[in-house]
């Protein structure tokens, strides 16, 4: 781990292929970038940054999420505009993750004061990252883009430290008595928690899905689950995050717009 202008950096390795690599007929190819945005302006801003992004190709831009997903069939990474597509970019995000398998999301974002609850629900519905549209994004975008690319988060660091605590607590707790889980449990419950299916887990561990319906049937069993939903913050009446200051409520949060934070925490996978 080190640390560079505020900004953690975690390094830990990364199962089989880097994050921006797919594979079409035995071949490899750098994941391309696609914003989905209904505000002209905000769309000719990044594009004009991406233009300097010369290491991945960059798609037209989409107004929308049918226009975005018709286009190719190969995974993105989606910049999505959380002011002007009037949506959740959660379920959003897994539409598009269900059409598109492998794909990735950063959420560009309006600056606000919170206590980081929507963020911490985004990063839940598997959003890798998030850029405040503040007088620093265009400098901060190709950053984020490069660390998503790379198989990194680039969240507030109190997005991930309210992530792991909801881990440990369920590690910790919520096992059932003489219950354990095992490495690769652990592995796979973390995927589980961030809504991603099993086929999906299964390209992220180099298993096969079988393996990981075998996993996920254990886990929810040693945690006395009935279903992943379990999983979901959505589905806690309060949840604490530690080391915020802060508690959020999840079971009365309205769909919005990920908060603001001057800390971004780089964490590779």
């Amino acid at each position: 781990m080190c640390e560079s202008n505020g900004t953690l950096v975690f390094h830990e390795p990364v199962p089989g292929l880097t994050e921006n690599d797919s594979i079409t007929g035995g071949r490899h190819m750098a994941m391309a970038i696609q914003a989905i945005s209904s505000h002209p302006l905000l769309t000719r801003a990044v594009e004009e940054v991406l233009a300097d992004v010369t290491e991945y190709p960059v798609l037209p831009s989409a107004s929308n999420e049918a226009e975005a997903t018709s286009q190719t069939d190969f995974p993105r990474l989606f910049l999505l505009d959380a002011c002007s597509l009037h949506t959740d970019l959660g379920p959003l995000a897994e539409r598009c993750r269900s059409r598109l398998p492998g794909s990735k999301f950063l959420a560009l974002v309006p600056p606000a004061d919170s206590n980081y609850a929507d963020e911490i629900r985004l990063f839940y519905w598997g959003i890798e990252g998030f850029v405040e549209l503040s007088e620093t994004w265009r400098t901060e975008l190709p950053q984020a883009i490069r660390s998503i690319l790379n198989g990194q988060y680039w969240v507030p660091s109190q997005v991930l430290t309210a992530f792991v605590r909801h881990v440990q607590a369920l590690e910790q707790t919520g096992l059932l008595p003489g219950h354990s889980l095992t490495a690769r449990e652990g592995q796979v419950l973390r995927l589980l928690m961030r809504h991603l299916t099993n086929k999906e887990i299964s390209k992220a561990l180099l298993i096969s899905e079988r393996t990981v319906k075998f996993h996920v049937s254990h886990i929810l069993t040693k945690l006395g689950l009935a279903d992943r939903r379990g999983l979901f913050p959505e589905t806690l009446a309060r949840f604490q995050l530690d080391g915020c200051g802060a508690t959020a409520d999840f079971s009365n949060l309205s769909p919005g717009t990920p908060s603001s934070s001057n800390s971004r925490t780089r964490l590779r996978r």
